[in-house]
C-alpha cells in the first residue's frame, strides 16, 4: 500500500485549485466591467454631444425680423439741386437793359431801378455779371443745356461780360442763392431786349 500511493501522480492540494478558478472568475469581472464602462461612456457621450470646446465658436442663433418688427426705412428728400436737375423753372420771358435782372426771385424780376440785388444787367450791348465777377458763360451748344451742362460750362469757360446779339445763349451763376440759370437773347425791344430765363434752384456745385 505504501508504495502504490508513492508512485502515483501527486495530489493537488485543494485550497490552491479553488484560488486559480477565483482569480479567473476576478479577472473575468474586471474585463466585463471595463467593456460596459466604455460602452456607457460611447452611447451616452454620441447622444448628447457635450460641451463646445473652449475657444470654439458658438452657434449664433438666426434672427428674422416679422414684417411688424422690421426697421423704418430712412427718407432721404431729394435736393432742390436733384429735383431740378432735369427741368428748371420757366422759362420766363422778361425785358433785360440797365437796370439789370434779379434771377434769385421767385419768379425772376426785372429791376425799375438801381437795385443790388440783380445778377445781371446791359452794359450797352453786353450782359454782365452783377456785382463784378465771373458770374456767366456763353452757351454754343446744340440745344439747350441741363443744369449740370450749364454747372460745367461756368467751372470751365465763366467770364464777367460778353457781347450779345439775336440768339445768344448764357448760362448764369447767381452769388446770392447760388441758383443757375439759361439766358437766351430772343429780340431787341425798344431800348432793350427780350429774354427767355429758365432758372434751376440752389445750391450751384
Amino acid at each position: 500500500m505504501g508504495d502504490q500511493r508513492r508512485g502515483g501522480p501527486p495530489s493537488t492540494p485543494f485550497w490552491q485549485s479553488l484560488s486559480g478558478v477565483l482569480t479567473a472568475v476576478a479577472a473575468l469581472i474586471t474585463a466585463l466591467v471595463g467593456a460596459a464602462a466604455f460602452l456607457y461612456q460611447v452611447v451616452h457621450g454620441a447622444g448628447t454631444g457635450g460641451h463646445a470646446p473652449a475657444g470654439g465658436v458658438a452657434a449664433t442663433p438666426s434672427v428674422s425680423l416679422t414684417a411688424g418688427a422690421q426697421p423704418a426705412a430712412s427718407e432721404t428728400k431729394p435736393s432742390a439741386a436733384a429735383q431740378g436737375e432735369t427741368r428748371g423753372a420757366g422759362p420766363y420771358e422778361l425785358l433785360f437793359n440797365n437796370n439789370g435782372v434779379d434771377l434769385d426771385a421767385d419768379p425772376p424780376k426785372v429791376a425799375t431801378g438801381p437795385d443790388s440785388s440783380i445778377d445781371i444787367y446791359d452794359g450797352g450791348g453786353s450782359i454782365e455779371s452783377f456785382p463784378i465777377w465771373s458770374g456767366l458763360a456763353k452757351w454754343d451748344k446744340p440745344g439747350a443745356p441741363s443744369r449740370q451742362a450749364c454747372i460745367s460750362q461756368l467751372n470751365s469757360f465763366a467770364t464777367i461780360g460778353s457781347r450779345y446779339a439775336k440768339g445768344s445763349r448764357y448760362c448764369v451763376h447767381t452769388r446770392g442763392d447760388l441758383h443757375v440759370a439759361y439766358v437766351e437773347f430772343v429780340k431787341a425791344d425798344g431800348d432793350g431786349w427780350r429774354i427767355r430765363v429758365t432758372v434751376w434752384p440752389g445750391t450751384a456745385a
